[in-house]
């Protein structure tokens, strides 16, 4: 794994969308989170980053736009920095995915994936490329990030776990994930010190979740996220968790943008 910016913010993605759930419609944020190394067995030395999430959500569209800057040291002491952009634009109804996808990293150039994935009624459907990437096909019942954001606060809110979903997140074949959510019980114990001069996490109550990542035909989690998310969409501070290490991503600003209309 030679990618912790890309694993970080690709992660994200599918959590930090629930804020365009439908009774949240008009609720444009911006989130900013710093990196660190929580955990290791070795196979990094260093880790800190900072990612920021811009969600506008509006006229029919939410339109996300993530950056993750990352400087890890490996064990072999080789000095890696990954600067990765995703930018998505998803339907309300779920059927259209627009994304343009950076990854740049030093040593390795940069690769970029552009393009639009489209679903029928029962999830199956089409990614095409304007890039050089080969179209490919996506299976029946695959969903987009802010669908399945959607079906995690419906779920919470039931009090329900979401079981084993494929998620497509934009960009090449590696996009697509399956994903489960574990789901607490909603509290109302203060969460975060962010700086929130909007307020966006005053007094809101909280799910704690573990979103658990699976490869294909793979019986355990390749990774896993652990975070706090709060009845009004937003995603605290989280660790994203592989077999070995772990990452943590602290909350750092909350801020209300303006709708994209």
């Amino acid at each position: 794994m030679r990618n912790i910016a890309a694993a970080f913010a690709v992660c994200l993605a599918t959590a930090a969308l629930a804020k365009s759930g439908p009774h949240l419609s008009a609720l444009s944020t911006r989130e900013i989170y710093n990196l660190s190394l929580e955990r290791t067995s070795g196979y990094l030395f260093t880790a800190r980053g900072r990612t920021v999430v811009d969600t506008r959500v509006g006229c029919g569209i939410t339109h996300t736009l993530q950056r993750s800057l990352a400087d890890v040291t490996y064990k072999d002491g080789e000095p890696i920095r990954t600067d990765f952009a995703i930018e998505t634009w998803e339907s309300t109804d779920g059927r259209t995915l627009r994304f343009r996808v950076r990854n740049a990293q030093s040593g390795n150039g940069t690769e970029v994936h552009d393009g639009v994935a489209k679903l029928t009624a029962d999830g199956s459907g089409q990614v095409t490329f304007t890039t050089k990437d080969k179209p490919f096909a996506l299976p029946r019942g695959t969903m987009f990030p802010t669908a399945f954001a959607r079906a995690m606060l419906k779920a919470a809110e039931k009090g329900h776990d979401v079981g084993a979903q494929l998620v497509f997140q934009g960009g090449g074949q590696s996009a697509l994930v399956t994903a489960a959510v574990k789901i607490g019980r909603l509290s109302s114990k203060p969460h975060e010190i962010a700086k929130d001069t909007a307020g966006l996490l005053t007094g809101a109550a909280a799910w704690p979740i573990l979103i658990s990542y699976f490869e294909s035909n793979g019986e355990q989690p390749s990774s896993e996220v652990a975070a706090d998310m709060y009845a009004n969409g937003l995603l605290g501070s989280f660790s994203l968790v592989y077999p070995q290490f772990t990452l943590r991503a602290k909350l750092v600003r909350a801020e209300r943008l303006p709708s994209s209309c």
